[in-house]
């Protein structure tokens, strides 16, 4: 077969001499604005981009928000694989279920360890904004932290406010006019991306892309409708065949039998309501003391949550109490998973102190594995001293930080596991490399 990276080499990136588009994503699940991102990243590369290698970080067996993605890591690597993506890592999951700006430091290091990835695409509300002169003075800020911005960021989350907002509050105050960049989710994101980048010196040129159809978390349904949407409208059906039409329009063909594929074989994970059992049998036999040493348990929140859980009917309902003007529900989701899942908070601030200790393949297709061989050339001839090793497994992880990420990955894939109706807790141990073809 004719290498056809080499139909693409026309100007001297590391590697592979050609460029590279990195993403970091979750495909919770994978849909048309995803589709669209890929196709608009590569068209931003000119005429030769149309072709351009994918390499995509995929959150593994939780999200962001803090709750069990909808189809497990090689269901969404299919969905990747199937529709634009040619090499697909893990981000793990202690990196996967955090704040933005962790999951934007083990994302990019990831993507910047492959020594593969050129160029990162990320989707944003206000793509232009990033091509601003004020994007350079907020990176700076961000990145040396003055002792104004700091009192100004510590005031605001002492006086309630969540992260998010604080952060916000504070670059306006240093910087008018640019809360309209960091308080929407993507943008914020974005810019924790970029920080990264920065802050790193990583030789990664950014493509932001116009996000279309509904905003984050917005639950409208179309062609266009967002993974929030989509996972409702999954999630309030119990029967296959009472899916809404609509969801034929809003993922790609492969995407719907993909799905269709996990909800017969009672993988999918819907609703949470054995989360919730799992989460008041922890907190019914907890201390405030044994709480208050889980990774990201802040003074305060583990009587918040004793307080709540005896009389919330639900998860929804137990979260719902919690969410206050410090605590947002993703703050508050991520939290619990924490907890379930056991990582201590100690082990938690080594892990994201040091960033992913490896790079996990989850799948590739023919372009994908071209990437691998590149790379491993590269490696063997010119760079042989590699700090960031590739693994296919868990078990192959190494040193004490490698060892530490993995068992927590264990452990959380084992906690998606048991939510489901026929968990199986091996499945871990025997995933290999997806090939797509």
């Amino acid at each position: 077969m004719e290498n056809s990276l080499k139909k693409l080499k026309k100007e001297p990136f590391p590697v592979t001499g050609i460029p590279v588009i990195g993403v970091a994503a979750e495909y919770d699940p994978f849909h048309n604005g995803h589709a669209l991102l890929l196709a608009k990243s590569r068209k931003a590369l000119g005429p030769n981009g149309n072709n351009a290698p994918v390499v995509v970080t995929l959150s593994s067996c939780f999200t962001q928000r803090g709750l069990p993605a909808l189809a497990d890591k090689t269901a969404r690597t299919k969905m990747a694989l199937a529709n634009g993506a040619n090499l697909v890592l893990e981000l793990p999951f202690v990196h996967a279920c955090s704040a933005g700006p962790e999951f934007a430091r083990g994302a990019i290091s990831i993507l910047a360890a492959t020594r593969l990835v050129t160029h990162l695409a990320f989707g944003a509300e206000d793509a232009s904004a990033f091509s601003e002169p004020l994007l350079e003075k907020l990176l700076n800020i961000l990145i040396q932290e003055p002792l104004s911005f700091k009192l100004n960021l510590r005031n605001n989350l002492d006086s309630g406010c969540s992260y998010p907002k604080a952060l916000a509050l504070a670059l306006e105050r240093e910087c008018p006019g640019s809360s309209r960049l960091v308080s929407s989710p993507n943008n914020a994101l974005a810019m924790s991306y970029l920080s990264e980048i920065k802050r790193k010196g990583y030789r990664l040129i950014p493509i932001p892309v116009q996000r279309q159809g509904g905003a984050h978390n917005d639950e409208t349904a179309g062609r266009m409708a967002g993974a929030t949407a989509i996972r409702k409208a999954l999630s309030e059906t119990e029967e296959e065949g009472s899916w809404p039409e609509w969801i034929n329009d809003a993922v790609p063909p492969s995407v719907m039998s993909i799905l269709r594929e996990e909800r017969l074989n009672d993988r999918l994970c819907l609703g949470t309501g054995k989360l919730w059992d799992l989460l008041r049998g922890l907190l019914a036999r907890s201390t405030p003391e044994a709480l208050r040493a889980c990774a990201g348990m802040e003074e305060g929140m583990e009587y918040l949550f004793i307080k709540h859980y005896a009389r919330a009917n639900s998860y929804g309902d137990f979260i719902g109490r919690c969410v206050c003007a410090r605590y947002t529900r993703g703050r508050l989701q991520r939290q619990t998973v924490r907890c379930l899942a056991g990582l201590d908070r100690w082990t938690e601030k080594a892990l994201l102190r040091s960033g992913p200790p490896y790079i996990r393949v989850l799948g590739y297709d023919d372009i994908g594995r071209e990437l691998l061989r590149e790379r491993k050339k590269f490696f063997s001839t010119t760079v042989p001293d590699v700090t960031v090793p590739m693994i296919t497994r868990l078990a192959a992880a190494t040193g004490a930080i490698g060892k530490k990420t993995a068992e927590a990955e264990f452990r959380a894939s084992r906690l998606r596991e048991i939510l489901l109706p026929n968990p199986d807790l091996t499945r871990e141990e025997k995933l290999i490399p997806l090939f797509h073809f």
